[in-house]
This record gives C-alpha cells, sequence and structure tokens, in this order.
C-alpha cells in the first residue's frame, strides 16, 4: 500500500507541491555543484539526526560522520569480528589487566602530523577527566593508567580485568597536538574544526542542514572513491523519499511503508539487511506503577510481538524477546523464554499483583486506574506505529495507554512514564548490556530506566572480568534470561534495516548493523560505477 494512500489525488498534489517548495528552499543552502550527484564526484547522505557535537569522544558517535572523520584503534569486520584499524596487533596479560598495543606505521592526523601513542594516551584521558564533556567516562574508569613505551607502542594498565577494553577502544582517537591545553568542551574542534585520520576531512557545516566533508588523499588505508560526502539532516522520512525519487540525495534510510512507493524505474534501488537494531517499551522504574515484576511481566505476556512485525514493520523484522538475539552470545531461540500474546497468564499476574476488572472494562487498584503515558518521537513513524498498536494490544488485560507523540527536543527520557526505546549492538555484550542496565550507570550512563538490580550488576561485572570466551558466553546466557524474568524493557521488535542507494553506488554490504550505525561504515569503499547502474536498472 502506497505511503500516500488515503489522500484523494488534490491533497496529494497540494502535499507535492508543498513539499517540493520546502526541499527547494532548503537547497539553497547546501553546498552549490550539487550536479557533482550526476558527475558522482560528490556522495550526499540523508541523516535523520545531526551530531550535536563533532568530538568522537564528547559523546554518543554520529555513526556516518565520526567513522568518516575519525578513526578507532579498532574496528568491527563484515561478520562484527573485532579487528585492528590503528592498532597494528595487541596482547593482554595473563591476569587480564595490562593491554600492550602496537600501532601502524605512517597514520597521519588531517593536517598532516603523525598520529602517535601520545595520542592514544591523550584520546583516553581526556574521557576520564571529570572536567570534560564525555558521555564515555564510565566506559573506561578501570583503566589506571596509560604508559607511552614509544612512538607505536601503548600500554594501558587497569584496576581489574576488562575483557571487553579493545571494543572499547573502537572510539574515535583525537589529537593530542590540537586539544592539550585547550578548554575541551568549548574549542572550536568539537563544532567546525575537527581533524581526525578517517576517509574524509572536515569542510563546512551548516547546523540543522549539512556537513560537508572533502576527501583525504593520505588516508591510511588508501584515498577514497569521491571527492566530496554531504549529510544532509533530514528528519522527516517523507522528506528523504521525494529527495530520492528526485535524486537529489544517494542514499538514505527508509520506513518499511515507504517501500511500497518505491517504482523499478525509481533513480535508485532498495536494500535491506537483518539489524540487532531493537525497538522495545522502556518501564520508567522510578514510577510505582512498574514496580511489582510481576505487572512488568504481564505487561510482557499481553504483548503481541508477531503482529507487531506485521502491523508496524510490515514484514521487515522479528519479535524480539531479549537483548541478544543477533549477539554470538546469545542464547538460542528455542531457548528464549517467551512472554508472549498469553491474555490469560496476563491477567493472572496482574490479578496476583492486586489489579481487578472494574465496569468499565480496565483494571484498577487502591481506586486506581491502571493507566499510563507511552512516548514516542514524532520523527520516528516506526515508533509511533509500534507504540499505537501496543496501546491497543494492552487494551486487552483491561490497561488504558495513552501514546504522547512529541519532538526528540522535548523529550526527557528519564522524565517518561514508558518510551519506545531504540538499541542494540552485535559485538561485544557488554557494549549494549552495561550501559542500559547497571546500577552503577545510574547517574553517569544509559540507564535510562532507572533499573536496578543486584543480580544483574553481578553478572555484568562477571562478564566484564571473564576473559575466557567459553566462560562470558553463559554469564551472557544467564544474564539474558535474567533481564526477561526481572525486565527492564519489554522487548518488541529487531529492525530489518531498509535503506534507499542510488542505482550504480557499489559499497554496500549485507552485516548485521546496529542501532545509530550505517551502511557507511565501510564508506572509503564506497563508489559510483555507471555500468552498475545499468545493470541495476536491468
Amino acid at each position: 500500500m502506497s505511503i500516500f494512500s488515503g489522500l484523494s489525488k488534490l491533497n496529494l498534489l497540494s502535499l507535492m507541491v508543498l513539499l517540493c517548495t520546502l526541499l527547494a528552499a532548503c537547497g539553497k543552502s547546501v553546498p552549490q555543484q550539487t550536479s557533482a550527484v550526476a558527475t558522482k564526484t560528490t556522495l550526499i547522505v540523508a541523516r535523520a539526526s545531526e551530531p550535536e557535537w563533532l568530538n568522537p569522544v564528547a559523546g554518543h558517535q554520529h555513526a556516518d560522520s565520526d567513522k568518516s572523520m575519525f578513526r578507532g584503534l579498532f574496528r568491527l569486520d563484515l561478520d562484527n569480528k573485532l579487528v585492528p584499524d590503528m592498532a597494528e596487533s595487541w596482547s593482554v596479560s595473563d591476569d587480564g589487566k595490562v593491554y600492550l598495543i602496537s600501532l601502524r606505521q605512517g597514520i597521519k592526523w588531517h593536517d598532516g602530523v603523525a598520529f602517535t601513542a601520545e595520542d592514544v594516551k591523550f584520546t583516553i584521558e581526556s574521557i576520564q577527566n571529570p572536567n570534560n564533556h564525555s558521555g564515555l567516562r564510565k566506559e573506561v574508569e578501570e583503566i589506571n593508567r596509560v604508559e607511552v613505551i614509544d612512538a607505536l607502542t601503548v600500554k594501558i594498565h587497569l584496576s581489574q580485568p576488562l575483557a571487553p577494553l579493545p571494543g572499547r577502544l573502537k572510539i574515535g582517537m583525537i589529537p593530542k597536538h590540537k586539544l592539550q591545553g585547550k578548554d575541551f568542551n568549548t574549542d572550536p574542534f568539537n563544532f567546525d574544526q575537527p581533524v581526525g585520520t578517517g576517509p574524509y576531512k572536515f569542510s563546512s557545516r551548516k547546523p540543522g542542514e549539512y556537513l560537508e566533508l572533502v576527501a583525504n588523499d593520505d588516508f591510511y588505508d588508501g584515498a577514497p572513491a569521491f571527492e566530496r560526502v554531504i549529510y544532509k539532516f533530514l528528519p522527516d522520512p517523507n522528506v528523504r523519499l521525494i529527495q530520492l525519487k528526485k535524486g537529489e540525495i544517494d542514499i538514505a534510510p527508509l520506513t518499511p511503508k515507504q517501500v511500497a512507493a518505491v517504482r523499478e524505474d525509481d533513480v535508485f534501488r532498495i536494500e535491506t539487511t537483518p539489524s540487532a537494531d531493537y525497538r522495545v517499551m522502556m518501564f520508567n522504574h522510578r514510577d510505582p506503577l512498574f514496580e511489582d515484576v510481576r505487572v512488568r511481566q504481564a505487561i510482557q505476556f499481553a504483548t503481541d510481538r508477531e503482529a507487531l512485525v506485521k502491523g508496524a514493520l510490515l514484514g521487515y523484522g522479528e519479535a524480539a524477546y531479549g537483548p541478544l538475539q543477533f549477539n554470538r552470545m546469545s542464547v538460542s531461540k528455542a531457548q528464549l523464554l517467551k512472554h508472549d500474546n498469553n491474555i490469560g497468564q496476563a491477567e493472572k499476574l496482574l490479578n496476583a499483583a492486586g489489579w481487578q476488572r472494574g465496569e468499565d472494562n480496565l483494571m484498577h487498584k487502591d481506586g486506581q486506574v491502571f493507566s499510563f503515558i507511552l512516548t514516542a518521537p514524532v520523527s520516528d513513524p516506526v515508533r509511533v506505529d509500534l507504540a499505537t498498536l501496543l496501546a491497543s494490544q494492552l487494551r486487552r488485560v483491561g490497561i488504558h495507554v495513552m501514546v504522547d507523540v512529541k519532538d526528540w527536543s522535548v523529550i526527557s527520557i528519564p522524565m517518561t512514564q514508558a518510551l519506545i526505546l531504540g538499541g542494540g549492538l552485535p559485538g561485544d555484550p557488554d557494549d549494549d548490556l552495561y550501559r542500559f542496565f547497571s546500577s552503577h550507570m545510574l547517574n553517569e550512563g544509559s540507564n535510562y530506566s532507572g533499573y536496578q538490580n543486584p543480580q544483574v550488576d553481578a553478572l555484568l561485572a562477571q562478564g566484564r572480568s571473564a576473559l575466557a570466551e567459553q566462560q562470558r558466553v553463559e554469564i551472557y546466557q544467564q544474564l539474558q534470561r535474567e533481564l526477561i524474568e526481572n525486565p527492564a524493557y519489554n522487548y518488541l521488535v529487531y529492525l530489518e534495516q531498509v535503506y534507499g542507494i542510488r542505482k550504480g553506488l557499489q559499497g554496500f554490504q549485507k552485516k548485521v548493523f546496529g542501532h545509530g550505525t550505517s551502511p557507511l561504515w565501510n564508506i572509503e569503499k564506497w563508489q559510483y560505477r555507471q555500468e552498475a547502474a545499468q545493470a541495476d536498472d536491468s
């Protein structure tokens, strides 16, 4: 069904005229030479959001622009295995407390200065400095000391074993010679003067509209094919689709419902890939309504996940029951505890928690109706659809859910009663679990829900410190079961990610992406070939 179904032809025409007018107005401020789209020297990428900071260690990484401009010591390959990037090799001591890392030779910052072990030390110490703005401080607090052995060798001393440390060092490194002695929080480096080691260099930026990069011909893995990359910030998915159809952008994420609007003669093709990117209903554990674990379990049982996959994702995804279904350390699907679409069990749990149906067919307890607000961001129609469908499902067990659709700018996650939240990464399980579920991350971290569970805390600590692979597998499988039995979230769906990609563009490789990642993880490999465009049309 078309995304414009239900609109009259007159209204549809009016909508298209309005959107094209707005796009034309916006297009004036994007860097010119947009004819480069035709010659394919410029890659134009649509992003739903823009980075607040261009300094990768200041906080949340912006998957595309950060990886274009900045690189870390390690990276994930096509199979999501951790491999060296700016590192050449590494070893760990028998007690797991000392990592020795050798760096690749010949790597230069965008200004031509050599990348050295001093930059690694400076990056880590910048994150650890409590005066600096960084959301990553808790990720490296086990690091006691960073020792520079020589220009290409660094030794990292830990207070306790930290198995996921190499994964932590995927973060983009920052240059000591540019930031030493500067105000880390206000320096122009953060906003319009970044200097990295990646395949593209900063050129210009207009907040709210675009970020322009140019090729780094001295990139250590070879100069990229495109001379320029422009990230256009287009939060409206319908605007992204129209600009794809008009050939004004080359790559954009699409929603499942938009696939029906794609035609064979469009200038772009559809690519899909499974992902570890999940959507959940986050319980705010500070709210007395969700204190009783039986209430949270009841909501799990009242959720029909297959219906959510069909209704909100149109089949582009699968049912989610826990946090690691796409991780190598996950329990098998047959072993997953499936709290799913069992209305009878949901009602039994609510009754046991003291809730009873009233004459209005809603659950009541101590004069209170079981009712809460479920927030979803207006810029993400899939999350809005999930919230709406879930509200209807929970009504079956007498729970009244009010869906509140808001702009991200006015959403304070810890202040919501419940929220359609996204997450999920395919690498080391600690990357995704510790930040969301450790009570240690309540005040400075991503434990937005306020979840506190001593057993989960203990398992998270064990998983971080264990060095043997099989031991870690057993710990994380036990941890998954605990997070299902005593849930922080009600897991809903895993997304199959959908992209519109201009015909003739080569570089897309199917892999299990995570939340916030994109098909441009290997941007230096992307190129345009006319013969490939003709093949795509055939």
